[in-house]
């Protein structure tokens, strides 16, 4: 029996060793870990003036907590992530205390005052607010006097239960749909007493410009008459439009007047911009009258017709409607859109998006400065710019109205540009090439031509170094061979005059019609 105890012993002891060896190899990551955060504590107080209170402690990276009665005693108790406690208290204030610890024996204290009171809760005030990322989302807090915590009911489903929360608590809220809510914010005391006050919620999607028939929750109200009219997949997805829903219309009816009635959710506020645009697409003839009009809610107010037309056949385009003079003092809550008003219906299926306030037609290539309409998005640099009349027009260019640029005295690398937003990013492919008609002082100018992002200038298409060939007189370049980062939002057209500072003397440049070829 002795060798058996002894043979026990020593394998015990071996083992051991083996143990200790191994465990000198180990990394224990648990030290790694950070001190647990977001701690914090829930009272739940028995209605009943017992003083039972239900604690729970919560938090995050916490393996246990360590609640701390505070009522005169230094009792504590150990809990799981997870578990509560319950204690009865005397009415008072109770200033609990938990200790969260973590894998690792790193620990964070939050101390929350508990108070215990039978009395009913006094100037409850509560506050909903609108999500700030949620179109259905409320947010509720309050404050009481007396109160020990509170309770929120949301009043969209009976049999969910209220969530209980303290003073100083945002109470996060998501409803599932539109409608009208009664919210039950209850302030709870250390009794039976209670205070209640409700507050009336209407969760709406709000029909406003710009409309972009996108949202899958709206219920956009259309009213078709003498046609056919749906939101559908965009059939024609491209540098046009690149929205994915998009409003189908085709005459059905023997009537030449056929359209829809756009609805929005309240007035137009004209406080900017006053007049439309719309973007189009019609397989019918270039020159295809496209008419729209403002009515009130009932149609009893409405402006004139106002027309634009159709300068493409098959692709997307944004069509620019002048409502100068319109009445912006009425009512006018609602569109009415027609394609080919007062021609007899041809089956042609037309579809539209995007209807927005404007101040004037869209910025798009070509770039001619004709249309004294436009109001251009344009930025300097070492120098200044105006539209003007054409100074010399002859057989290069005869247009009416160009871009002047006057170049200061300047070093080398002066960086002498004009930036000319454009309202419809600009594609790019292998066969990508432009061509703009510039009228230098001398021959030899350099121009570059650079097309970016707005707002990061590291994505972009460049030409670098094409010179002028003509002294005072108007010529065409070509830029191709582009290199840079394709992305699919290039609308910052950048010129360059002789970027590098190839003569230190003052210029007067003009350049006109900046158009995309292939």
């Amino acid at each position: 029996m002795k060798n058996i105890k002894f043979l026990f012993v020593a394998l015990l002891v071996a083992s051991s060793a083996l143990w200790s060896c191994e465990s000198d190899d180990d990394t224990d990551l648990s030290l790694a870990l950070e001190a647990p955060k977001d701690v914090g504590l829930v009272f739940n107080i028995t209605q009943d003036n017992s003083g039972l209170v239900t604690i729970s402690p919560s938090g995050e990276d916490v393996t246990s907590f360590e609640v701390f009665y505070a009522d005169g005693t230094d009792e504590s108790i150990v809990l799981a992530l997870g578990e509560n406690a319950q204690r009865s208290y005397a009415e008072g204030t109770y200033p609990v205390r938990v200790v969260a610890t973590n894998l690792g024996g790193k620990t964070t204290e939050f101390t929350r005052d508990l108070v215990v009171s039978f009395r009913a809760p006094e100037n409850l005030l509560i506050t909903v607010s609108e999500s700030a990322t949620s179109n259905y989302g409320v947010s509720v807090s309050a404050s009481a006097d007396f109160e020990t915590s509170f309770e929120v009911a949301f009043g969209e489903d009976p049999a969910l239960a209220a969530v209980p929360f303290m003073e100083g608590d945002v109470v996060n809220y998501d409803y599932t749909g539109v409608g009208t809510f009664t919210i039950r914010v209850t302030a709870l005391s250390g009794g039976a007493a209670v205070t209640e006050v409700t507050e009336v919620v209407i969760i709406a999607d709000p029909v406003t410009l710009p409309l972009n028939f996108e949202s899958s929750t709206l219920n956009y109200n259309m009213i078709p008459f003498e046609a056919a009219v749906s939101i559908i997949t965009n059939p024609d997805i491209s540098v046009g439009n690149l929205s994915s829903k998009v409003v189908s219309i085709e005459k059905t009816g023997a009537l030449t007047y056929g359209g829809v009635v756009v609805p929005l959710s309240g007035p137009i506020d004209f406080s900017g911009p006053q007049s439309l645009r719309i973007k189009t697409w019609s397989p019918m003839p270039i020159g295809t009258k496209v008419t729209v009009k403002m009515e009130s809610s009932d149609g009893a107010i409405s402006t004139a017709d106002y027309d634009a037309f159709t300068t493409k056949v098959g692709e997307w385009e944004t069509l620019f409607f002048d409502t100068t003079g319109v009445d912006t003092t009425q009512p006018f809550s609602r569109f009415v859109v027609f394609f080919d008003l007062g021609g007899a219906p041809t089956n042609d299926v037309n579809y539209f998006d995007d209807i927005e306030l404007a101040d004037g037609p869209p910025i798009l290539l070509p770039l001619d400065f004709e249309d004294t309409n436009r109001i251009y998005n344009i930025g300097t640099n070492n120098g200044a710019y105006s539209i003007i009349s054409n100074p010399v027009p002859d057989l290069v260019n005869s247009s009416n109205t160009v871009m002047q640029f006057v170049r200061p005295a300047t070093g080398p690398n002066n960086y002498s540009l004009v930036a000319i937003v454009v309202d419809q990013p600009v594609a790019f492919n292998a066969t990508t090439s432009f061509t703009l008609k510039v009228y230098s002082p001398r021959v030899g100018l350099p121009v570059w031509l650079k097309i970016e992002r707005i707002g990061n200038g590291g994505l972009f298409q460049e030409v670098t170094s094409v010179t002028t060939t003509v002294a005072n007189g108007w010529e065409e370049l070509t830029f191709n061979s582009f290199t840079g980062s394709t992305t699919a939002d290039l609308r910052n057209i950048v010129i360059f005059f002789d970027p590098l500072g190839t003569t230190a003397s003052p210029e007067t440049i003009y350049i006109d019609d900046l158009i995309k070829t292939n």
